[in-house]
């Protein structure tokens, strides 16, 4: 593969002829506050099937019961709270189990005997303590799962609010097999915070129609050590506003597993039962499409993300980096075309790299449209930040041949597989000047990555209709800054 430096181009307003995408559907602009898409209404042009509780802020419950980690009540009432376990043998459809704030022993399991529903959904809520926050604190205890929430072919369940420790996972959702038919549905986990597991603080298996927002991942250990770990081919995903950091593999990973899902079941890879898309009946159980990756925050973890046979996805206004390796992979496990990472939309996004690859795409992972990026390589040479002109920008192989990339700068690296097209820029220098507050230690912030005026990406993208608002919900207009964050 030739390592190609560099070179200085212009901008212009030039927008090279790029694949044609096979779907119409997108993820609408971002509403500060507001989930990603409301009760009835469509997501990636099909009628949504999320939770309740996410998509309706007018949902009430129909029964509501409190827990507490001493409870002895019937759980009719704050005075009188009940034991966790007995709540949660006691949750029907439309039931809101209210969590006292105190530090809990959890092995907490849901199976399809007591499911939620599309119109009603059943609610685990942490409530928070005086200063708002998280102040229902589990430590995942010692069972055969080792699990704080385990989710066991249930449905439309939602989890908010708590903090999970230690264990093998904090929230484990999966379905009753591969087959499309036995996907979960409905999944929420909002605004919990993960660490220390063995394996991933957030997993799901088979799970269709999740959402997967607000929530922290850090600490995962070497048994697994995903911060969030989405598998087994599950389509119709939201994972917004996540940040994941100090994680012993790929801070976010996307993985159908083709292998388990098809072959292991005698399958094979290139049978519809394995690539067919979501909506063509068979269920693609060897990918995942129609996912929305937004205003996500992966960084300082072993391994960026990974987007494993990922398909006909937006991914837009996230922060990836820079991690210890390499960043964001977009690549398949098997030699399908069709179950490759590609038909994405990737778009307004930001990409640290202190050596190895910011973005890469192998594999046939193509026809994929890439605009309005920055990708930036860094070196520290005597605790200064500087340029670092050996940083891998991009990686291509000879697979990808129809991604569309327009509108994208590069910073101070080099870029492999391909030249940098004429509706692109390139710099070969770097200042942290062009950034509100920039560290390679990271920081919890992302707002730090925002740029300055003296940003040379400012001002300078082409106006995407499927990121028409930045990771703030900003509407961007005319004058559009590349990355996630517009200035002001």
């Amino acid at each position: 593969m030739n390592r190609l430096p560099l070179v200085a181009v212009t901008l212009i307003a030039i927008i090279p002829a790029g694949a044609s995408q096979a779907w119409e559907g997108t993820a609408k602009p971002l509403e500060a506050g507001k989930p990603a898409v409301a009760r009835g209404d469509t997501f990636m042009g099909f009628p949504e099937r999320f939770n309740r509780y996410y998509t309706d802020p007018d949902w009430k419950p129909s029964a509501t019961l409190y827990v507490s980690p001493d409870g002895a009540g019937d759980g009719a009432t704050r005075a009188a709270p009940m034991p966790a376990a007995s709540a949660i043998a006691a949750a029907r459809p439309g039931t809101m189990l209210r969590f006292l704030p105190g530090n809990y022993e959890a092995c907490f399991e849901l199976s399809s005997t007591n499911s939620g529903t599309y119109d009603e959904p059943i609610v685990l809520y942490g409530e928070r303590n005086e200063k708002g926050a998280i102040g229902a604190k589990m430590t995942c205890c010692k069972n055969a799962r080792e699990t704080c929430f385990n989710l066991e072919h249930t449905s439309y369940v939602a989890i908010d609010g708590f903090e999970l420790i230690g264990g093998k996972y904090g929230v484990r959702a999966v379905g009753a097999g591969y087959a499309a038919n036995d996907h979960s549905r409905g999944i929420a986990t909002l605004n919990c915070k993960g660490r220390d597991q063995a394996k991933d603080p957030f997993f799901s298996g088979q799970s269709d129609w999740a959402v997967w927002e607000g929530n922290v991942a850090h600490g995962a250990k070497e048994e697994d050590g995903h911060g969030i770990y989405l598998s087994n081919g599950g389509d119709w995903n939201v994972v917004r506003f996540n940040e994941t950091y100090a994680n012993a593999s790929s801070d976010f990973q996307i993985n159908p597993d083709p292998a388990n899902t098809c072959k292991a079941e005698g399958i094979a890879v290139d049978d519809p039962e394995c690539d067919a898309y979501a909506e063509e009946g068979k269920g693609g159980r060897g990918a995942s499409d129609y996912f929305l990756v937004e205003g996500n925050y992966f960084h300082n973890s072993e391994v960026g993300p990974n987007f494993t046979s990922t398909r006909r996805s937006v991914i837009r206004n996230n922060i990836f980096g820079p991690q210890a390796r390499h960043n964001a992979s977009f690549w398949q496990e098997t030699d399908n075309p069709k179950l490759a990472t590609r038909e994405n939309k990737i778009l307004h996004n930001l990409f640290l790299t202190t050596d190895r690859h910011a973005v890469q795409f192998v594999a046939n992972s193509t026809d994929n449209e890439f605009a309005n990026n920055v990708l930036v390589g860094v070196a520290v040479n005597d605790g200064e930040i500087t340029e670092n002109p050996t940083a891998t920008l991009m990686e291509v192989d000879d697979t990808v041949d129809t991604n569309d990339y327009r509108s994208n700068m590069y910073i101070s690296g080099l870029v492999e597989g391909r030249t940098p097209n004429e509706s692109e820029s390139i710099r070969e220098d770097f200042s942290t000047q062009w950034f509100k507050a920039f560290s390679i230690e990271g920081g919890h912030d992302p707002n730090n990555l925002a740029p300055t005026e003296d940003a040379p990406f400012v001002g300078i993208g082409a106006y995407e209709a499927d990121a028409a608002t930045d990771r703030s919900g900003a509407q961007r207009g005319e004058e559009v800054d590349l990355g996630p964050i517009e200035i002001p």
